[in-house]
């Protein structure tokens, strides 16, 4: 702790500075006058002002109070004690509402007196650094440091939400399980003016219809059978805070409406009770599923839809954002005890894969890494062997997962289309051994549909460059029963040949 004392006896100086020689930690600069003072304030800037009243022999003089003044018109809010006889009250009075934190009588100057003060000063010192040092760890677990990466789709996230941080608009936020919808919706908090004040999260799909109701309005005593007491709900609890409806998807048709007339009123009343509380949380909702095709299918409310969609922040998927792979996998790996290393093969073994979990896969798989792998270096059979593959609960987001993925391939490729069709043809053969028949029925199509369309493929454009199919799907590109497909439908019908002795054998079945 830095004291600055000033005073224009160089003996009251002295008598200071023995009376805090006691202290630990305490480091003491002194100053004659205001320009001393100033200058030593700019210099090293103290951390308490010990200020004399009077400056000089003039009794009109009140150098410590220009001080005090210069100090706080610079912007500075150093704590000041000011040091004064009894007959100067006025000036005391003056020094208060300059913003200084105590007084000392000359005529009582003691260490009893003095030491207290600069202790409670020193006690309130480190209360603020720990305060400061709080709030930048919350920064990093819940503002908008804590989402990680560098990517423009995470740039632009954090952009929209320091853009609409302060206001009282519903925030509808949109992305696949595991992407981070919650922390963008701390992230909101955190960085509002509402951090002070509670944040709650409701999971609408944790709960049956018949107690989501309650959860979220609260009841009176007596409302419904086993209501014993008095009970607050999370639009209560959540005060001038945030509230954050995750699984918005998932709300019973009933409680969208609702919902839908306490966002328009701003207020809600809680079962069994006959008087209104107004709503003054900041109302947040999350969902991975496509609202748009749920009110398609009646199955979420339009009006609602709309009323949360004031602003959508869309959370792209780990597959949107593989650059940002490296910046998680370090930081996850940073949080554990075990220090572990991947080799470049790992590296990228990690950047092909899909993560249908997404940035939550990415922070279990590290986890289990930590906890089960033998060595500290983690290499690919490592990872192939702990990197288990989670089941897909959705299938119609992993296609559309798979989808853009696909879109994003290089435009040298040409028709797209067309080389997703022959991969996956390729694939299937490939996979099946050569039986064709296999290979429909994995894809899902007829069997002759597929002799067509690999045939056409073979036809067109042939295998991509430096890929010449396996042996199995080589053998494919011109078959008998191929060729024989391709004659029209009349000439189908008028012919019946029987297989001659000579004409190869296929592997169909």
């Amino acid at each position: 702790m830095r004291i600055l004392i000033v005073d224009d006896q160089r003996s009251a100086r002295r008598v200071l500075r023995q009376m805090l020689a006691s202290l630990d930690g305490i480091e003491i600069l002194e100053a004659s006058g205001m320009e001393d003072a100033m200058s030593a304030i700019e210099r090293s800037p103290p951390d308490l002002l010990l200020l004399d009243v009077r400056l000089s022999d003039d009794p009109r003089d009140r150098g410590g109070l220009d001080i005090l003044r210069k100090v706080r018109a610079a912007g500075r809010l150093t704590p000041a004690v000011m040091v004064t006889s009894v007959s100067e009250l006025n000036e005391i009075r003056e020094a208060m509402r300059l913003g200084a934190q105590d007084y000392v009588l000359k005529d009582e100057l003691c260490p009893e007196m003095l030491l207290p003060i600069v202790e409670g000063q020193r006690e309130r010192l480190t209360l603020k650094g720990e305060v400061a040092r709080l709030r930048e760890r919350v920064d990093r677990t819940w503002g908008t440091r804590a989402i990680l990466g560098s990517s423009p789709a995470i740039e632009r996230v954090r952009r929209l939400i320091e853009r609409v941080a302060e206001s009282n608009s519903t925030v509808l936020i949109r992305g696949e399980t595991g992407s981070g919808k919650e922390m963008v919706a701390r992230a909101l908090h955190e960085v509002s003016s509402r951090r002070g004040e509670p944040f709650v999260a409701v999971n609408c799909s944790a709960l049956p219809g018949t107690l989501i109701e309650s959860l979220i309005f609260g009841h009176e005593r007596g409302a419904f059978t086993g209501a014993e007491r008095r009970t607050r709900g999370q639009l209560e609890l959540a005060g001038a805070g945030t509230i954050l409806l995750d699984e918005i998807a998932e709300m019973p048709g009933e409680m969208q409406a609702k919902l839908l007339r306490v966002l328009e009123d701003r207020r809600f009343r809680p079962l069994g009770s006959e008087i209104e509380i107004p709503l003054r949380a900041r109302v947040l909702a999350a969902t991975h599923v496509d609202l748009e095709k749920r009110i398609g299918e009646g199955r979420f409310r339009e009006d609602l839809f709309y009323r949360l969609n004031v602003v959508t922040i869309y959370l792209p998927s780990l597959a949107e954002r593989e650059n940002d792979l490296m910046d998680l996998l370090l930081a996850f790996t940073a949080e554990l005890p075990r220090r572990l290393r991947y080799t470049d093969e790992s590296i990228q073994w990690l950047l092909r894969r899909s993560w249908p979990g997404n940035v939550r896969e990415l922070r279990n798989l590290v986890e289990r890494l930590a906890l089960l792998a033998d060595d500290d270096v983690i290499d690919v059979p490592t990872l192939e062997e702990l990197a288990r593959e989670r089941p897909i609960l959705d299938t119609s987001a992993e296609v559309d997962r798979i989808a853009r993925a696909l879109l994003a391939l290089p435009e040298r490729l040409g028709s797209k289309l067309r080389v997703i069709e022959r991969a996956v043809l390729h694939q299937a053969i490939e996979s099946c051994g050569g039986n064709k028949a296999a290979a429909a029925r994995l894809i899902g199509v007829d069997r002759k549909m597929l002799e067509r369309r690999w045939d056409r493929h073979s036809t067109v454009g042939g295998a991509p460059s430096g890929d010449e199919g396996p042996p199995s799907s080589r053998r494919l590109e011109s078959p008998p029963s191929s060729r024989r497909l391709e004659s029209p439908p009349s000439s189908r019908r008028l012919t019946h040949r029987q297989p001659a002795p000579s004409d190869p054998p296929t592997n169909d079945d």
